[in-house]
């Protein structure tokens, strides 16, 4: 049994340096007790046997809770369009808050009130236990947000500590839509370990697009939880861009609560030496007419490891559901290994569901036809693995970000 006496210190400490009312101080203390209970997961626990943080977790048992000083953003690290910045500093949040044009933007001040107990998922009640920043975003009705919301979240060299959690709230109101980028961008070589936990809500015929990048983290460990409510005519396109990530489990979980409304879950991981991330999906279906989407690709070198656990869910009252779920696999190396494990469960009798799952390695037919053209075998190996990747961005709707995303892979959007 792994010794908690460090973190519990530091938790106490935490707690005595809140200025939360009552009921939050309450709340974190229930979610760091269930957390006490079976502490850090392990390999032998069912829903976490692909995780790396099974044995990445254990890594911070020693870690020293902290605040950086207050630094300044690197402005060309800005994106070059307009938007609305939220940005983390090691985890500090800089906002200035937003009110205008039916959009607010502020520091999550009450985010505990929009939190309902995760008894079952260890990290996740570690994160409410701990968290201490993050934002709020609520659009009101009837309201559509032209500029994006960028939120940066930096990792600089001047940390002092080595833990980062936050937890979020997007609220979408009615007939209103939104689009939300938000990358990591490390500049330091620092492990870390980063938590967060998002709470959507999507109300009726809503939109929301959520673009996610993590890319060129060598040495942290990462958990992102995020958990969708969608009511009826509401529409989630929820899209991770991951490359060259140390040590990562992305789980969502994404409720279609009213009559016609739809979700999107797609992603593609570009891992490189022994890069391990695991995605985790579920999508419950708890009303008739809805739909699903999950749509993962994994281009996995060296000694890499990718896991996707995928599961769609169909209440017995939602008849006419739609639900599909992809995972595919490149194996570029003897060494790279790919788990998944995709799951249906239905009790509904009028659904149309599929899942499928397949790996493989490049089709050697392919790259001899490239090179019939003149291409060399590296070029060729290079084309088809872009092309293998692209297939997911070109599914999305926003055309800025599909751009945006194609150059981050290197690949020439007029080719898709």
């Amino acid at each position: 049994m792994e010794n908690y006496e460090n973190i519990k210190v530091n938790f106490d400490s935490f707690i005595q340096s809140l200025e939360s009312n009552p009921d939050d101080i309450e709340f974190r203390k229930k979610s760091f007790n269930h957390f006490l209970t079976n502490g850090f997961p392990k390999a032998k626990d069912e829903q976490w046997k692909y995780s790396p943080l099974t044995k990445d977790l254990n890594k911070f048992l020693s870690v020293e809770f902290g605040k950086s000083a207050e630094q300044n953003f690197p402005e060309e690290l800005k994106e070059n369009y307009d938007h609305y910045p939220i940005i983390f500093i090691d985890g500090n949040l800089q906002l200035d808050n937003v009110q205008e044009n039916g959009l607010k933007i502020v520091k999550n001040e009450k985010f505990l009130k929009s939190v309902k107990k995760e008894g079952t998922n260890p990290v996740l009640n570690f994160t409410n236990a701990f968290a201490d920043e993050g934002y709020l975003i609520e659009v009101e009705p009837n309201t559509v947000i032209s500029k994006p919301i960028v939120v940066y979240n930096f990792y600089s060299n001047n940390f002092s500590s080595s833990f980062v959690s936050a937890k979020n709230f997007i609220l979408i109101n009615e007939s209103s839509e939104i689009t939300i980028f938000e990358k990591n961008i490390y500049n330091s070589d620092q492990e870390y370990l980063i938590t967060s936990n998002t709470e959507v809500f999507l109300a009726k015929n809503s939109k929301l697009k959520k673009y996610n990048v993590n890319e060129e983290n060598k040495h942290s460990t990462i958990f992102n939880f995020t958990k969708a409510n969608l009511d009826e005519g509401s529409e989630l396109e929820h899209f991770t861009f991951s490359k060259n990530i140390n040590s990562c489990r992305d789980e969502t979980i994404v409720n279609l609560n009213g009559k016609n409304s739809f979700a999107s879950v797609s992603g593609i991981q570009s891992l490189l030496n022994s890069n391990n991330h695991e995605i985790k999906l579920i999508i419950n279906h708890n009303e008739e007419f809805t739909e699903s989407s999950q749509f993962i690709k994994s281009a996995l070198h060296d000694s890499s490891t990718a896991a996707f656990q995928g599961k769609i869910f169909v209440d017995s009252q939602a008849q006419k559901t739609d639900g599909y779920q992809l995972s595919r696999a490149l194996l570029l190396s003897d060494k790279a290994r790919f788990f998944s494990k995709p799951e249906l469960e239905i009790y509904a009798d009028d659904v149309k569901c599929s899942h499928g799952s397949s790996s493989g390695s490049i089709d050697s037919e392919s790259i001899f036809y490239l090179r019939s053209r003149g291409i060399d075998e590296t070029d060729a190996k290079e084309m088809m693995i872009k092309g293998f990747l692209a297939e997911v961005i070109d599914k999305l709707k926003d055309d800025r970000f599909k751009k945006i995303f194609f150059t981050k892979l290197g690949h020439d959007a007029e080719n898709v």
